[in-house]
């Protein structure tokens, strides 16, 4: 049974990440759910290493329950917030570098190239307290905070999609190579 619940947590943030469509964004019932999507991303790939839970098609679950709340989340916000030209252009350069790093990985490797670096998990809590942000400190910050966090994690993925002999969605990070 607990060989499942990773698989279950990443394809109950997909199935969730849907029903913030139908609630008012940044409302309270909207970051309640997105708070609980948010917690399952973390949860499913501790349980699924603690407890050699890992599956073939595990990290590809999970990178598509991301994708979903990260799309989610970009289509509910973009309409309701007040955006500046330049915090549109940092999110669709981040948005642009991770399409070219896993299309060039995809390619390369044969299969869906999803990389989980650390600079990669540092980006999805980045995006994943943006909304949380937004309300606190307000989207200018938000956007300069996330985004650069965010394209950091991004240029790296594309480091890593270019460069590396095989695919490895564990990869750590580009600054433990050793020289």
């Amino acid at each position: 049974m607990i060989k499942a619940v990773p698989n279950i947590l990443s394809a109950t943030r997909l199935l969730l990440s849907f029903s913030l469509y139908f609630l008012g964004p940044l409302s309270a019932a909207y970051l309640l759910i997105y708070a609980v999507c948010a917690a399952t991303d973390p949860l499913d790939g501790f349980i699924a290493r603690r407890y050699d839970a890992r599956t073939r098609y595990g990290h590809l679950l999970d990178s598509l329950g991301d994708v979903s709340l990260a799309a989610t989340v970009l289509v509910t916000l973009v309409p309701f917030l007040d955006w500046e030209m330049w915090e549109m252009a940092v999110i669709a350069a981040v948005i642009a570098m991770r399409l070219t790093a896993f299309a060039i990985g995809t390619a390369r490797f044969g299969r869906p190239a999803f990389v989980h670096s650390y600079l990669n998990k540092a980006a999805g809590v980045a995006f994943f307290v943006s909304p949380f942000l937004i309300t606190l400190i307000g989207l200018p910050a938000t956007v300069a905070i996330a985004g650069t966090v965010c394209a950091s994690a991004s240029l790296e993925y594309l480091y890593i999609s270019i460069r590396n002999r095989d695919y490895d969605p564990e990869y750590r990070s580009v600054f433990l190579e050793k020289a």
